[in-house]
């Protein structure tokens, strides 16, 4: 007895469209939020680290362990959250996609051992960024360790620094010139 396939139940145009329209503006606020405040600090914080410390530790190796172990262990966190909750419920209904889950386009549902194997590839997809991550720590205590001068950068950094506030100050010939 052949029977036809089953088939999940697609999104509306309109849930589409907000979809689209949504993406796209979360998209924006994080991409001009990070151009305005996140990479501009990640720049000073980076020239200047080798003159910090954060809670008593080096800046450079707050920077090193940052960088290499804590963004990709972030972003495994993010997955095993997103794509491992799926991968549960999942296993848990037994059938891709979900009990009343809509989809994007035509999509058949699937059950049994190819739906397990679907699920079980949603649970263990954030080991290679914990693999990622890992292999980071071990970068960023080589990193850490090697011998850098630290007089000479804080030195150069301070005469930039001084550079920079006197290019803010202003001028007292900018002043009398707007009194006139």
């Amino acid at each position: 007895m052949l029977t036809e396939p089953e088939f999940a139940e697609e999104y509306t145009q309109a849930e589409r469209i907000r979809f689209v329209v949504i993406g796209t503006l979360t998209g924006a606020l994080a991409v001009i939020s990070s151009e305005t405040w996140l990479f501009p600090w990640l720049r000073e914080f980076a020239t200047s680290a080798p003159c910090r410390t954060v809670f008593g530790i080096e800046g450079v190796t707050v920077l090193w362990y940052g960088l290499f172990v804590g963004m990709p262990f972030h972003v495994t966190v993010l997955v095993a959250a997103t794509f491992g909750w799926r991968g549960y419920k999942i296993l848990r209904d037994g059938q891709v996609p979900l009990i009343k889950e809509k989809v994007f386009r035509p999509t058949k549902i699937r059950r049994g051992s190819i739906a397990m194997l679907i699920g079980y590839m949603h649970l263990s997809a954030f080991l290679p960024l914990l693999a990622l991550a890992i292999w980071g720590s071990f970068q960023a205590e080589e990193l850490s360790n090697t011998k850098r001068s630290k007089v000479d950068v804080c030195t150069a950094n301070q005469a930039f620094e001084r550079d920079a506030a006197k290019a803010r100050r202003p001028s007292t010939l900018r002043y009398a010139s707007r009194s006139s």
